[in-house]
């Protein structure tokens, strides 16, 4: 069936920029009203098919965003941080504890490989709180 990574994918760059945690907020609404189904054969496999179904989507994001054989390094790096601020998150909010950490730990091992890339992986709440309010960029307290 396939992962349908240009919709996943969509305004990756413009979605990684996110500098507030209102603005991320949205966001992460959004994806997992719209984009979270593009996921189903990954949170679904079997523990024995999580691997391939793994290299499969990394196989699926390679074919969608290289160009001349392989993926920029600017589109890489848009992809990486939509990974950590979206996809990781989305698969911690959307599945049982333990089914997410072993799914995202397979995915972000088989990542890595794929694209000789080292991201990793935080909860959704991890990443909310790191955003501060900044004046003339001094931060102001938490938010």
């Amino acid at each position: 069936m396939g992962y349908n990574v240009e919709k996943l994918f969509e305004d990756a760059g413009k979605l990684s920029r996110v500098n507030n945690k209102k603005a991320y907020q949205g966001n992460m609404e959004m994806f997992n009203d719209n984009r979270y189904a593009y996921l189903k054969e990954l949170v679904d496999a079997e523990d024995d098919k999580l691997e391939a179904q793994a290299k499969s989507f990394c196989e699926e994001v390679t074919s969608a965003f290289k160009k001349f054989g392989k993926v920029r390094g600017g589109d890489l790096m848009n992809l990486n941080y939509f990974m950590i601020f979206y996809v990781f998150p989305a698969i911690q909010q959307n599945e049982e504890k333990e089914k997410s950490i072993r799914i995202c730990d397979i995915l972000r091992d088989t990542w890595n490989q794929h694209f000789k890339s080292n991201i990793s992986y935080a909860d959704y709440d991890t990443l909310l709180e790191g955003f501060q309010t900044k004046i003339f960029g001094v931060p102001v307290g938490k938010n």
